[in-house]
């Protein structure tokens, strides 16, 4: 049993990332760390100075900062931002201020959505506010991991076909329509005016309906789910529609936040960061904010209808666990 001095302490490491959360999204939001990135060691007064804003807060952020790690302190009171951050902030770093907007937009409503009375909120709506953060996972999904995985890499090169199933408002057409000009986008949403937003940004074909109910065969030499197979009601139906919609040799992409992980001191962190996900924005996004597919349920589905698996990564840096499998020719 623990004390009550052992809950306090751990009170305050939740404490601790909360305030780190903030000094991300700050540093982020008003361009402190890309002036640290772009030009020399600067102090506070230098940094408040290129930037327009008042010294004090500009030092008390940075010295918040060096205790999380942030920043490192240089001769002459100098900053530099520490080592290793760089390419996480981009990615990675949107989801803090991902997280910082959703809190704000779950504290406005508490009370009214716990107590059910809250009006729904559109799906339009919830991604508006999920932008930053949807829009960095696709720019690591597309960017970053695909041509690090030279068959997906390939296929992306030389098809003509792409799907993308729950495809939001465009952000992940938009990246492939500017990377791959070559191929054809189509996208599924179940959302109108999702779908209508997505067509209107990405002049791409954006069909309204559900993954579940679709008709397509052998049309697609590439098909996506990002972080919308949970959403699915049969996640199953879906995938096998997926499937359906490939032609021969063609390609599943699955970039999934869904899985919940066995309870255990192992997975502790992992457990916290994706229920305290669902808290914050799958209430408002999914009748069952608890639904959990399990990678290997999903590749197992998918070998049992005689796909074979390309590439796997279960918990790769700055992204979401992700899955490529291939149809046979």
């Amino acid at each position: 049993m623990k004390t009550v001095e052992q809950r306090w302490q751990q009170l305050r490491s939740y404490y601790e990332g909360f305030w780190g959360t903030w000094l991300l999204h700050v540093g982020r939001e008003l361009g402190l760390f890309q002036a640290l990135l772009q030009g020399p060691q600067r102090t506070s007064e230098d940094l408040a100075l290129a930037l327009g804003y008042e010294v004090g807060y500009v030092e008390v952020w940075c010295r918040a900062a060096l205790t999380y790690d942030y920043l490192e302190i240089c001769p002459g009171n100098a900053w530099r931002v520490a080592d290793g951050w760089e390419s996480l902030f981009v990615g990675a770093g949107a989801w803090g201020s991902t997280y910082v907007q959703l809190s704000n937009r779950v504290y406005e409503t508490l009370e009214a959505v716990f107590r059910g009375r809250a009006l729904p909120e559109s799906s339009l709506n919830l991604r508006l506010h999920l932008a930053e953060g949807l829009k960095a996972s696709y720019r690591w999904l597309w960017l970053e991991w695909a041509p690090t995985v030279p068959e997906l890499r390939q296929k992306l090169l030389q098809s003509k076909r792409l799907i993308e199933f729950g495809c939001g408002f465009g952000l992940g057409l938009e990246i492939l329509r500017v990377q791959y000009p070559h191929l054809d986008l189509t996208g599924l949403e179940w959302d109108f005016d999702c779908a209508r937003e997505a067509e209107r940004v990405t002049r791409a074909v954006v069909v309204v309906g559900l993954p579940e109910e679709t008709c397509y065969r052998g049309r697609f030499d590439l098909a996506v789910f990002h972080r919308a197979l949970a959403l699915c009601s049969d996640p199953k139906l879906a995938l096998s529609k997926a499937v359906e919609s490939l032609r021969r040799g063609g390609m599943l992409v699955i970039a999934s936040e869904s899985e919940l992980p066995d309870q255990g001191l192992e997975n502790l962190q992992t457990m916290r960061l994706r229920l305290g996900e669902r808290f914050f924005y799958q209430m408002f996004h999914s009748s069952d904010a608890l639904r959990s597919i399990a990678l290997d349920d999903i590749e197992g589905w998918l070998l049992g209808w005689g796909l074979s698996k390309v590439h796997r990564d279960d918990a790769p840096v700055g992204g979401s666990p992700s899955l490529v499998m291939s149809k046979p020719s």
